[in-house]
């Protein structure tokens, strides 16, 4: 009982998200197209995606982040389209300055925690 409850149980290629479903890799959510998606897939990125925003954000080249990620390109620019997606940019630039302004943010953060 147990493995037909794991097999219709899957994890969307995109995005992630659990869905059950015996058909496709991707939720439901996912498979509208990216012109009819209103807001960004699941904004929170996982470890390895916040190391290459990082890099992104220090003006790296995708064979700069993957020698230093000990990835290969072609991964780092998996991460990458992830991320693009997921944050809802369409290129290098606007997820570096993504970055700054969320890293300033968290600075501001701590900044008024301490004080306050």
């Amino acid at each position: 009982m147990t493995t037909s409850l794991i097999s219709r149980l899957r994890n969307c290629f995109r995005c992630g998200s659990d869905f059950s479903s015996r058909e496709g890799r991707l939720c439901p959510e996912c498979q509208i197209s990216t012109t009819q998606r209103k807001r960004p897939l699941n904004p929170k990125l996982t470890f390895r995606e916040q190391q290459v925003v990082e890099l992104v954000s220090q003006a790296k080249l995708n064979k700069e982040i993957a020698y230093e990620l000990h990835l290969s390109e072609g991964t780092v620019k998996e991460y990458l389209n992830r991320i693009f997606r997921k944050l809802g940019k369409t290129n290098r630039t606007e997820v570096a300055l993504w970055a700054l302004k969320n890293q300033m943010e968290q600075s501001t953060e701590e900044l008024s925690q301490a004080v306050g």
